[in-house]
């Protein structure tokens, strides 16, 4: 049974979450900057009917509450260190998906029964490429559009230009982006607060979190570009890879985006390998 709820904070505020059925392990998955629960669709319906996976609307996105007007990553860390807890999940393997991928690792330094980790090309150095590649595309989130047709045929046109296949799960998840007011339409989240969420990857800086983590980690590296370079490059993963205790690595020809977008039958199941050999394998060898 797939449910999808709202799940109240302590903060007054709430998250839109869609959990589907497992029995083996919960996974809780973390989308990126602009996307919502179902950028992670593909992983979450490859993964049902074997582990439970509960992905969510990060703050400011889809159907949850909207973002701190100061809002940043460490926000969104709270928020899902809360959740967890508030969920009782034991032992979650965390799944963060560009920003995502930020959140989860900061937020497993305040867990203490973390089982694992999935980085999908995130939690990277930054340069100033990121904001040359990300913060033209964000111009999208302040536009008003005529129809809910206009938005998604407009959507689709850019997408398609960097590999993503239209499919009608693509349809589902641009039609969950935006909203009617009065009489047009426009996207649900606030361009100003998003940009700052970006921003604040550029504060992100991994040797003060790596050594407060010790669990089975995997980085998926997109190595292909989203229009003349990847969003991160090869060397701005060396710290990560070099920090962490536990890490695996696994390269991809996908671009950050056809990673989430498209879907990877190879990565779902390099994942599922990941979680049975790495995680599960240590969760048992350490309870005997």
């Amino acid at each position: 049974m797939k449910m999808w709820r709202k799940k109240n904070l302590s903060n007054g505020k709430y998250l839109f979450l869609h959990e589907s059925p497992g029995d083996k392990g919960t996974i809780i998955g973390v989308h990126g900057l602009t996307g919502h629960h179902m950028q992670l669709g593909h992983f979450q319906k490859a993964v049902e009917m074997q582990y439970r996976m509960i992905t969510y609307d990060l703050r400011g996105r889809g159907k949850s509450s909207n973002a701190d007007v100061d809002t940043s990553i460490d926000h969104h860390v709270d928020d899902l260190v809360e959740f967890i807890q508030s969920l009782n999940v034991d032992r979650p393997i965390l799944m963060g998906y560009s920003m995502g991928a930020y959140i989860c690792l900061k937020a497993a330094t305040r867990l203490k029964n973390v089982a694992g980790i999935i980085l999908l090309d995130g939690a990277a150095e930054t340069d100033g490429g990121q904001k040359e590649l990300i913060l033209p595309s964000l111009l999208r989130l302040e536009k008003t559009y005529l129809s809910r047709l206009d938005y998604i045929d407009q959507t689709r046109e850019n997408y398609e230009k960097l590999g993503i296949r239209w499919t009608e799960y693509m349809n589902k998840i641009v039609n969950y982006e935006i909203e009617k007011v009065d009489n047009h339409w426009e996207h649900k989240s606030d361009k100003t607060l998003i940009e700052r969420d970006f921003l604040s990857f550029f504060d992100f800086r991994i040797e003060q979190v790596a050594n407060k983590i010790d669990v089975p980690t995997l980085l998926i590296q997109a190595t292909g570009d989203l229009g003349h370079r990847p969003l991160f490059y090869d060397f701005e993963f060396y710290k990560l890879k070099t920090l962490l205790k536990n890490i695996n690595v696994l390269k991809t020809n996908a671009n950050h985006l056809t990673l989430v977008f498209n879907r990877q039958p190879e990565i779902e199941w390099q994942v599922m390998h990941f979680i049975e050999e790495h995680v599960l394998n240590a969760s048992s060898n350490s309870t005997t």
